[in-house]
């Protein structure tokens, strides 16, 4: 006995979102320095103090304390960008098979189980697409602090002038033999240390491509890879440790450890209709970041109607049909946007011209 056209679109549709929930999403390096926090508002917020690192004196036995005042908080209130990506099912070459099926009387619940598993990963490859602007997102953050949206409405987090350091101006380019690159590592650390009161004494380095090529050729360093008997650094070739990732040893830079990571991943950017291969990170630049960041990637909640379920989390899977139009949609909507809530314990250096 063949089960009701109604009763199939219910198993159709329950199964989506079974396969849908299933799915890993990719995970992606630049996003995993921005531990995922999700919030059942539109807004999200953030609380900012500055305490520095006073030390208490001590007082005479019998004698008053000594008073302290604090100064107040700063909250920011940040309303995250909203993606919505959807595709129309109707469109798909099983789909007319499936209605071929229910129209000739033929079982169709094997069917609609495959189609299930087909609109489920187009589904995966819209949230894939989401995945990667929020990658965009976070290399923005790290590089110069500005979100930038197709809006206009760009998010600027604010980071001090002294955070963005042109290296040529600041000991020379890495291009320059004589540069002293450990020197300005040890800078940048030193300006996460004491600016963004970090604890750190381990950071990692993620270099772009031009970048990391200028760094293994230039003579400086390479001097120093020549100690037998005191071992200072460690280069070595690159290890895959995360996905698009290469870690590629570690170095000292006056007191502090660094490690040095490559992180060679593009992405298409769209303009006038054509699209380009580019790289996350800019080639010429580098990112000096502490072992421990303290930064978060902020979910919103995304437009939702009263008489729905509400949905939270990372990613909102939606259906709609109209009937007019003979379409029926599935898509995934997200808000989200990364804050680097200690804003200056993130150093960028442009080590090529």
């Amino acid at each position: 006995m063949s089960i009701p056209t109604s009763e199939l679109r219910a198993l159709f549709t329950n199964n989506v979102a079974a396969i849908y929930k299933e799915r890993i999403a990719p995970t992606s390096f630049l996003r995993g320095f921005f531990p995922t926090v999700t919030e059942p508002t539109k807004y999200v917020s953030i609380e900012v103090e500055r305490m520095g690192e006073k030390i208490a004196v001590d007082v005479l036995r019998g004698s008053d304390g000594n008073r302290n005042a604090f100064s107040k908080s700063t909250e920011k209130i940040i309303l995250p960008p909203l993606w919505n990506e959807y595709t129309d099912v109707t469109d798909l070459d099983l789909y007319d098979v499936v209605l071929g099926a229910l129209n000739n009387g033929s079982p169709a619940a094997p069917l609609f189980s495959k189609f299930a598993d087909v609109v489920a990963k187009k589904i995966g490859l819209l949230e894939d697409m989401i995945e990667r602007a929020k990658e965009l997102q976070a290399a923005q953050v790290l590089l110069d602090g500005i979100v930038v949206l197709q809006n206009g409405d760009n998010i600027d987090f604010k980071r001090k002038a002294a955070s963005k350091v042109d290296l040529g101006s600041a000991g020379g380019y890495w291009t320059t033999g004589a540069t002293d690159v450990f020197a300005q590592l040890e800078a940048g650390c030193n300006f996460i240390r004491t600016v963004g009161r970090t604890a750190a004494a381990e950071y990692n380095l993620i270099m772009g491509s031009a970048a990391m090529t200028a760094l293994l050729k230039n003579t400086t360093f390479l001097a120093r890879q020549d100690l037998t008997s005191m071992k200072l650094d460690a280069v070595t070739g690159p290890v895959r440790n995360g996905v698009g990732a290469s870690y590629h040893g570690t170095i000292s830079a006056g007191s502090y450890i660094v490690h040095l990571w490559g992180y060679p991943q593009f992405f298409d950017a769209e303009s006038g209709g054509a699209y380009t291969s580019t790289p996350y990170i800019d080639p010429k630049k580098v990112i000096l970041l502490p072992s421990q960041t303290n930064f978060i990637f902020a979910h919103a909640a995304v437009p939702q109607l009263i008489d729905e379920l509400p949905q939270q989390g990372d990613y909102v899977m939606y259906e709609h049909i109209d009937r007019k139009k003979t379409t029926h949609e599935f898509g995934t909507k997200s808000a989200a946007v990364p804050v680097p809530v200690a804003v200056d314990t993130i150093w960028t250096g442009q080590a090529i011209a």
